[in-house]
């Protein structure tokens, strides 16, 4: 006699497999990406002007051309300084908002 456990254990295991294989075990939620690569930001503001910062005693940090002014910034990823985009889904709260460069630094830099 065939048991119930010895036929959905397979089967289970199956079910497992394929739901990771085809990406249907994590959810899949609007808003709900890794935000620390690049290029998810790039997407959406790879044209967006890099305006200088409001305060004029800051330096700037992008290049409006792309890339940056401040060449030791190039390593980290757009949410090691805007601390305050947490999902991909950020036009309605990310306006407005400053970089904390206190974050890293123990002064905020000024323009030299």
């Amino acid at each position: 006699m065939i048991s119930i456990k010895r036929v959905l254990t397979p089967i289970t295991i199956a079910f497992f497999v394929s739901m990771l294989a085809f990406g249907f075990a994590s959810p899949v939620i609007a808003g709900d990406m890794d935000m620390s690569d690049n290029s998810i930001c790039m997407d959406c503001h790879e044209d967006a002007d890099r305006d200088p910062p409001s305060d004029p005693n800051r330096p700037q940090v992008h290049n409006p051309d792309g890339g940056f002014f401040v060449e030791s910034h190039a390593d980290f990823s757009c949410i090691d300084c805007h601390t305050y985009i947490t999902n991909d889904e950020h036009e309605d709260t990310a306006p407005g908002q400053e970089v904390d460069c206190l974050e890293c630094h123990d002064e905020v830099p000024t323009k030299e």
